[in-house]
């Protein structure tokens, strides 16, 4: 249990962790980093996505970065001058990130997870279109490279995408300079009598009109995609030396040219992993542990594109990681889930074969499992490797930040042990209303919502909050001491009555050694036209209610505390209220008395479905003819 909090005499030395300070006037010193940029600070030096969310988790902003700890620090710092960044980092609350292994494949994979989330602040990248990719139908008499954006077409060959139009246009370009392939469409082909002025410029060997045979074309074919699937050193070699030959005949123009063409091949045909339409559906299955702690992630792809990864963090595992492969994979997979034909694992489990078989028939269809280590699926995998162990990177710093919380509010309070559990107490009405409270429960830092408790003011008078608040607390430590389950910190959202009256509450029950304290916002300040005064703790036995910074991590855990009691009471208020208006809207309908409203919300199972019941629902309900639905339903939905 955590000992009685005392009065802290004024001092002006150290006195909080080794991150706070004291000054003589009061005032907390913090960290000099909010916990955003703590994490930024965290965040690896490599290429990635990363993703600014607000304080419900929703995506705000997805970018690319070829070193993502500099990128995001860019814009907690205010270097980057776009109009959009302050309205960003004031609505930011966390950051999550995906590390791949070029920055070309952080920019499909920003593509994909924009028109995932549709992020508001991504304005011009909000699109449905996808890159572009250079098509070629071999079967077709005389192929043609054209520029598509949609995969598709059987027996066609795809090369890209090209994340840049320009590249791709350029690329086609120097296809058509390189390997004077046709470029007129099938009915042009079919109808000229004479080559075109692409003839004349070296640019098309004029198959319209007999010009170049079958065979020649189709060498001038099989060289084009041997150039897009990489294998283009022989033609590079060959355009360097056209370029050192113009540049020492001092036809500089063509020299440039030249140059910019290998450039152009340089740059717009590296290979790509993240998009590939040869790649089928398949799940890449990543595992990073310390211990009995680690973090699964899983990488989906689906029709050769990659989507963001899945991350669970995984607490007290046992045996070796083919064991612990094995149970992930079964409990991953239930029936009537998606399961890909194929999942790659960074190691196969022992059973994998009759894992194999049990997914075959989840799915309705082979499911194989493979540990690859070599080739492209292998680097695939390690991505997905790297990403775990980022995870767990990450959330292990989360672990540390909360416990530098805990540490600091214990120095704060002169706890005698950072609070194991908190627990926070906040009342809810309307006028007098419905009144009611709720209790948020924190474990170690942390919310635990499966001990969040409501409760209904029974004998308090509705905008009486003091005496609701005591019978409140009251019912809360009679329980506690039956139960001995006290909490190590006690927190009333209020000033110094609502304090006071849990002093007199524990003083009653003889509960001297209980820590309490009260968090108030700071109206009074406001009032005075101090409007950056942040809340105020407010302390048993001492007048002056003590001030730190609002970015102290101790304050901020004990708002997010106060934040969701909050929430959770005027929730549970509302809930009533819509209730009790349902009420007395159905005893308003006359032939429905308390057996019949009774017997509505038994059937439909709550005040809500009532309201959102049609006609033959409410027929269906015990005690309700047709008529009297007719009139129920009339009744609630006037309009």
């Amino acid at each position: 249990m955590g000992a009685r909090l005392v009065k802290r005499e004024e001092r002006a030395g150290s006195v909080t962790s080794a991150n706070c300070r004291i000054k003589p006037h009061g005032l907390v010193t913090p960290p000099t980093m909010t916990p955003l940029e703590q994490k930024a600070a965290a965040l690896p030096t490599r290429p990635g996505v990363y993703m600014f969310k607000d304080r419900r988790g929703k995506v705000l902003y997805v970018g690319k970065a070829v070193n993502i700890r500099a990128r995001v620090r860019q814009y907690l710092a205010g270097q980057d001058e776009r109009f959009m960044v302050p309205f960003l980092v004031r609505r930011a609350h966390d950051v999550d990130i995906v590390v791949v292994d070029s920055e070309k494949e952080a920019l499909l994979l920003e593509n994909t997870l924009i028109k995932e989330h549709r992020p508001r602040f991504n304005v011009k990248l909000r699109d449905d279109s996808n890159f572009l990719h250079l098509r070629i139908d071999s079967r077709e008499p005389w192929p043609r490279y054209t520029l598509v954006r949609q995969l598709g077409g059987a027996g066609a060959r795809f090369f890209g995408p090209y994340h840049s139009a320009s590249s791709a246009r350029q690329t086609l370009a120097f296809l058509h300079r390189a390997f004077p392939l046709r470029t007129c469409t099938d009915a042009v082909l079919k109808s000229r009598k004479r080559p075109c002025l692409l003839y004349q410029m070296g640019r098309c060997a004029a198959p319209c009109n007999g010009l170049i045979d079958r065979d020649t074309y189709g060498d001038l074919v099989e060289e084009s995609m041997l150039l897009l699937e990489g294998r283009r050193k022989p033609l590079l070699r060959r355009l360097q030396e056209r370029m050192h030959r113009s540049a020492e005949a001092e036809a500089f123009e063509e020299a440039a040219r030249l140059r910019d063409l290998i450039a152009s091949v340089e740059r717009t045909l590296e290979r790509q992993k993240v998009v590939d339409p040869r790649l089928q559906d398949r799940d890449l299955w990543g595992l990073y542990r310390e211990g009995s702690r680690g973090v699964l992630t899983i990488l989906p792809v689906r029709e050769g594109m990659m989507f963001a990864p899945r991350a669970t963090v995984l607490e007290g595992l046992v045996g070796g990681d083919a064991e612990v492969l094995s149970s992930l994979l079964n409990s991953a997979y239930p029936g009537g889930t998606t399961i890909p034909p194929e999942i790659l694992l960074p190691q196969l489990p022992t059973d994998s074969d009759a894992l194999a078989e049990v997914l075959s028939e989840r799915r309705g269809r082979k499911v194989v499992l493979r540990a690859p280590t070599r080739g492209d699926k292998a680097r695939l995998l390690a991505l997905a490797g790297d990403n775990a162990r980022v995870r767990y990177l990450q959330q292990d710093s989360e672990e540390t930040r909360r416990e530098r919380a805990l540490a600091a509010l214990a120095e704060v309070l002169d706890l005698p042990a950072p609070p194991h559990r908190m627990e926070c107490f906040d009342n809810s009405h309307l006028r007098g209303a419905q009144p009611v409270a709720a209790m948020a429960v924190f474990l170690d830092g942390r919310p635990d919502r499966s001990e969040f408790r409501r409760y209904k003011v029974k004998t308090a008078s509705g905008d009486d909050d003091y005496a609701a608040m005591r019978e409140i607390l009251e019912r809360r430590m009679k329980r506690a001491l039956k139960e001995e389950s006290r909490p190590d910190l006690l927190v009333v959202d209020g000033g110094k009555g609502q304090l006071g009256v849990a002093l007199a509450v524990l003083q009653d029950l003889g509960l001297h050694d209980q820590a309490v304290i009260g968090i108030a916002k700071p109206r009074t300040e406001h009032a005075r036209g101090a409007r950056h005064a942040t809340d105020k703790i407010v302390l048993p036995h001492r007048k002056d209610p003590l001030q730190i910074r609002r970015d102290h991590p101790a304050l901020r855990l004990l708002q997010h505390l106060r934040d969701e009691a909050h929430r959770h009471a005027v929730r549970y208020h509302r809930k009533r209220r819509s209730k009790e208006t349902l009420t007395s809207v159905l005893e308003a309908i006359p032939g429905v008395g308390p057996a019949r409203r009774k017997a509505l919300l038994q059937h439909l199972g709550s005040a809500r479905a009532v309201a959102d019941a049609d006609v033959d629902a409410l027929v269906s309900v015990p005690g309700v003819g047709p008529v009297l639905a007719q009139t129920i339903y009339r009744t609630l939905h006037p309009e």
